[in-house]
């Protein structure tokens, strides 16, 4: 199976052409492991990828609709549901999971969440407005969403520009305004509006072990001071040669000890070395089987792991439609399991 999803990286078109042999389906080869996703638009599911969606894949995360900027872009307690309810329904009447990304962020929130007039929000208020937010949402999705992210990238490290308290806690809006406890009300807030959806912290490199320290710290508090977290979110933006492996199941071995399930949330296996490589400028031969054999290695660790990894997505379905062709400079991508169409 590994090896198949390796193959997927080097070989694979989206969708096959005309009288070609279709793609094994990735969905029932390794669905009956674990769950196997991929991050998803609206748009595609109303286009010819739908049935390619449909079958390859039996989990669906929103790239990007079910974000607050999204959700509610003017004003509180005013949503627009319409987007991710087409996703969450297409989804559903497939007999597919999906999971919910993400409740709070320090990017792609509204600009109104964080202002009261002209001012800087009060701290009683924006606890008020998370609260709210929250309840609203995932009571919207109740029952229909299996799991969220309720919080995303709060913990930072060696990362330019971030600041961070003691614990690597990051100092942004939330923090500044609300304090850390901004991460137990918004998980208090979400297993009360939903309390069979399974709540994860969700973030970047979280096999650096310093990461792995943070982000531990951060679980183990929450869990003793009685609230609910089910789950850490390992992003995996991947590049050839980052992460190890072994770095990886360090990681894997180290949250388990926390009682708590992971998923592997938006993978992808860059042919650039890091986010500001621009060296590439097409996918050789020999990129792509040093990709595939990367995604072998990755996907292997993950089915050894999956008493701890139990779902396991991918950040779009295709090279078309990748963030690392944008963001975050210009420049040529390849690192999904299927090629641009």
């Amino acid at each position: 199976l590994a090896a198949s999803l390796g193959a997927c990286a080097s070989a694979t078109s989206l969708p096959a052409p005309p009288g070609a042999e279709p793609p094994p389906s990735l969905k029932e080869a390794f669905g009956r492991l674990m769950p196997f996703g991929s991050a998803v638009t609206p748009e595609q599911l109303r286009g010819p990828e739908a049935a390619f969606i449909a079958r390859h894949f039996n989990v669906l995360v929103a790239e990007n609709v079910m974000k607050p900027e999204f959700l509610a872009p003017k004003q509180e307690g005013q949503y627009e549901f319409g987007p991710a309810d087409e996703l969450v329904n297409f989804a559903l009447a497939r007999g597919m999971k999906v999971r919910g990304h993400t409740l709070l962020w320090h990017r792609q929130m509204p600009a109104w969440f964080f202002k009261e007039g002209n001012a800087v929000v009060s701290r009683a208020m924006l606890i008020a407005r998370v609260e709210r937010y929250i309840a609203d949402v995932v009571g919207h999705f109740k029952g229909r969403v299996y799991a969220w992210d309720v919080v995303n990238e709060a913990v930072t490290v060696d990362e330019p520009d971030a600041q961070a308290d003691a614990n690597g806690l990051r100092i942004a809006e939330f923090y500044k305004i609300i304090g850390p406890e901004y991460i137990d009300i918004a998980f208090r807030a979400a297993a009360k509006a939903d309390p069979d959806a399974l709540l994860f912290y969700n973030d970047y490199e979280t096999q650096n072990p310093k990461k792995v320290a943070l982000v531990s710290r951060l679980v183990s508090g929450l869990k003793a001071r009685g609230v609910k977290i089910d789950g850490i979110g390992h992003q995996a933006h991947c590049s050839a040669g980052h992460p190890g492996v072994a770095d990886f199941e360090r990681a894997i071995d180290a949250y388990a000890r926390l009682g708590v399930t992971q998923h592997v949330t938006e993978l992808d296996i860059a042919l650039n070395h890091n986010l500001m490589d621009t060296t590439v400028t097409a996918a050789t031969p020999e990129l792509l089987a040093r990709q595939a054999r990367r995604y072998g290695e990755l996907v292997s660790l993950f089915l050894r792991k999956r008493a701890q990894v139990t779902a396991l997505l991918v950040w779009g379905i295709g090279d078309s439609y990748t963030w690392l062709t944008s963001w975050p400079v210009k420049r040529f991508e390849a690192p999904l399991l299927f090629d641009t169409a």
